[in-house]
């Protein structure tokens, strides 16, 4: 089935489909035409592909409900309006499974629409192509297994599509596509400023938002780290690994309450060395503190934590956790100090971080002390922007450190 692409595509867009790479990265700033081209491209290759069967990914249900798959329909919708206009009544779209999150065209092809919070989801799949939004947010661990699920026998040339904006280095996408390429794979880099279709007011606003670091990152579409970063002594090379196979003491958790913003709770092993490995992470935005506690009990089932370590100014969460028969204890909050035992226990190697974590690992490479009014230098004021899981992480490494498993550096900055 040949239709023509109902939509004028900016120059990187149109590299991006055209590319016959197995592997496709579309990095961009805010407002660079990321979800929508990765979308075309997943229509186009249904189309293209009778009975090919495709999985659509973002980390949370939210994100891919309110985002992915709204994009996905509004380019649905000129598809069959240029057939319309071309004179053909057919539709392209057989059935939308809204219960099953699952859309099937008319010549056969399905697409899949999931959150990456449960990779179980995608073990027994056999896809002809995936496609992974805002991937950075994305573990390592789902990326690897997808690429294990490309085995359908629809398709002359199996897809991994990815679209994200940039992060630090140590993120995946990055090492992956961009310091190192994994074979027959294609890298777009866009900024907010290659999209001609953007009102002038759009980017204005956007300019005048951003410090300069975030409009290197979210503007320029630039990956690294940020001016002034927190923890200079993380390391991506010493401090992240795959540590579920590593043997513990005991489990501690911390936890960062939200519930417009994201909850963050980060589970640590504690080895036999005194060593922090940060193991498993929750990190989600939209949740009551009902919808929280059950996730919290879930994840004890599987570790059976001493205790949970919660920002204090989170009581009523606080209270449910402990009607749920959960250890919560309220953190010790005093943020410089949080600061200085997390950046010991990183400048000493004592504490790790699973290579999965990837909303901690994000958080932990823009993580930075804020600038004077006059933006000249920095504050011992750490930026109060994207900083539930490392908060989580302070509260954890703050208050347990008080048993004396190691020493609090004073001069760490």
């Amino acid at each position: 089935m040949q239709i023509k692409i109902p939509r004028r595509l900016l120059p990187s867009q149109a590299q991006f489909l055209k590319s016959n790479a197995r592997y496709k990265l579309f990095s961009g700033a805010y407002g660079a035409g990321k979800t929508k081209i990765g979308c075309i491209h997943v229509i186009l290759e249904c189309l293209q592909n009778p009975g090919s069967l495709w999985l659509v990914g973002t980390q949370t249900y939210p994100m891919l409900r309110d985002t992915v798959v709204r994009t996905f329909f509004e380019e649905i919708e000129l598809y069959q309006k240029a057939l319309e206009e071309a004179g053909i009544k057919e539709s392209i779209i057989q059935e939308w499974n809204k219960t099953e999150m699952r859309v099937r065209f008319v010549n056969g092809s399905e697409v899949l629409f999931r959150s990456c919070e449960d990779p179980a989801k995608f073990k027994s799949l056999n896809l002809d192509g995936w496609y992974l939004d805002e991937a950075v947010e994305v573990s390592e661990g789902i990326f690897r297994m997808l690429q294990g699920r490309l085995r359908g026998t629809h398709t002359k040339k199996h897809r991994g599509l990815i679209t994200t904006n940039p992060s630090g280095y140590s993120n995946w996408v990055y090492r992956y596509f961009i310091e190192k390429p994994i074979d027959d794979s294609l890298t777009i880099h866009s900024s907010t400023f290659n999209n001609i279709f953007l009102p002038p007011e759009y980017i204005n606003d956007l300019k005048n938002s951003y410090d300069e670091d975030y409009a290197r990152r979210y503007l320029h579409g630039e990956w690294g780290t940020f001016e002034g970063i927190i923890y200079k002594d993380f390391s991506h090379q010493r401090h992240i690994g795959e540590y579920h196979d590593h043997e513990f003491k005991y489990y501690i958790g911390g936890y960062d309450d939200g519930q417009r913003n994201p909850a963050s709770l980060l589970v640590i092993g504690v080895d036999s060395d005194d060593r922090y490995y940060v193991v498993e992470e929750f990190y989600q935005a939209g949740l009551t503190s009902v919808d929280i506690v059950e996730r919290v009990k879930e994840i004890n089932k599987k570790y059976d934590m001493d205790t949970i370590y919660c920002d204090p100014s989170g009581l009523n969460t606080i209270m449910e956790m402990k009607r749920a028969g959960l250890p919560a204890k309220d953190a010790d909050n005093a943020v410089l100090d949080g600061i200085k035992a997390v950046a010991s226990m990183f400048k000493q190697d004592r504490l790790f971080i699973d290579v999965n974590c990837t909303n901690l690992l994000r958080e932990l490479e823009s993580y930075r002390w804020e600038k004077d009014k006059a933006g000249q230098n920095l504050t011992e004021k750490p930026l109060k922007l994207e900083d539930h899981a490392v908060d989580s992480l302070r509260y954890i490494c703050f208050s347990h450190e008080k048993r004396g498993s190691f020493t609090v550096l004073e001069d760490i900055f």
